[in-house]
């Protein structure tokens, strides 16, 4: 996923299981390395804040919780990659662009608006180009595949370009190709040497801010709704197809963002979340801005909640920290489930 612009049906997902926050939690498996491949759902600063057309997680107020400046992820703290890494007791892996070398614990080769296809433009790689930068990384080094995680993050950018481009009528046919390209890139991680994998499938993209705003709804698109799980059905099937033709040496789950999400929605005060849990905490004041927009003065033109730790979502697309946490204490059990 990538800025509230930019996207207008991004999506991504979670399972709900109890997730241990602790880095030493009970049932908490320690595999050698993480690496990561997706989106802006996991990216932790692999776009160059020098390009202005990438500004967004470069610029205030992202990073406005942790660590206090922006840090190139599209939150106001953490996000995925680094619950994840955390509960697996590892370091959250460093993003791509910022190693020269591979490190021993892993990498996160994700970058905020990739997609299966070509999306916004050259400055978003495709996920296959993600995993052509691991190769040139891992050439001549020692990797222990077997035990390593990948963790697949995929969020929808497809499909707001398609939706773009052709209208919600070519989705459902589009649907098919975007997730056979997820099978295509998982069977060439396998075929790299990976037998471990956490696959995620999409969130309900009919409750992002925004995607309801803009067709002035209170509560989740069904139409939206509808098309995420279609899209998690074919995915389900697909990784049934990958365990089954690649052996009981390989490991795949599936993280149901998409009944995280919800599971979070019904019952947010059991997560610590105040009202409004499909508002934005930072939004655009004025038309065409979104959080982190300036005027030619350098003033923002967007405004910030008064406690991010209450709101679910960032911006108009991305999960707050708080909100991220919510979604990985669900994961604790299947991640287990890869020891």
């Amino acid at each position: 996923m990538v800025s509230d612009g930019c996207i207008s049906c991004a999506l991504c997902l979670a399972s709900f299981f109890f997730f241990s926050f602790c880095s030493q939690g009970v049932g908490a498996i320690s595999p050698p390395a993480l690496y990561v491949f997706g989106d802006s759902y996991a990216d932790t600063g692999n776009h160059d804040k020098q390009n202005p057309k990438v500004w967004q997680p470069w610029k205030s107020p992202y990073g406005y919780t942790w660590p206090g400046n922006p840090s190139g992820r599209y939150s106001d703290g953490f996000v995925l990659t680094d619950f994840i890494a955390k509960f697996l007791n590892l370091p959250s892996p460093m993003p791509s662009s910022q190693v020269k070398e591979m490190p021993d614990t892993g990498v996160n080769f994700a970058y905020g608006g990739s997609g299966l296809f070509y999306t916004y433009g050259p400055e978003y790689i495709t996920i296959s180009e993600q995993i052509d930068q691991f190769e040139q990384l891992a050439k001549g080094k020692s990797i222990d595949y077997d035990n390593s995680l990948v963790l697949f993050v995929y969020g929808g950018n497809d499909y707001s370009v398609q939706l773009q481009k052709n209208g919600v009528r070519s989705i459902p046919f589009f649907i098919s190709r975007v997730v056979r390209q997820i099978s295509v890139q998982l069977r060439r991680l396998h075929k790299l040497g990976f037998r471990r994998f956490a696959v995620t499938n999409l969130e309900p993209a009919g409750c992002l801010p925004s995607i309801r705003m803009p067709q002035n709804i209170m509560n989740c698109s069904r139409t939206d709704n509808a098309l995420s799980s279609l899209h998690n059905r074919l995915l389900s099937q697909s990784l049934v197809t990958l365990r089954t033709f690649r052996g009981r040496n390989s490991k795949y789950i599936l993280l149901d963002q998409y009944k995280s999400f919800l599971q979070i929605f019904s019952s947010g005060a059991d997560y610590g979340f105040g009202e409004g849990l499909l508002q934005s905490c930072c939004i655009g004041i004025m038309k065409g801005a979104v959080c982190g927009s300036v005027d030619e003065h350098g003033f923002p033109m967007y405004k910030v909640c008064n406690d991010s730790s209450r709101a679910f979502f960032w911006d108009g697309v991305h999960p707050t920290q708080a909100g991220w946490e919510a979604v990985s204490r669900n994961y604790e059990i299947l991640l287990s489930s890869l020891s």
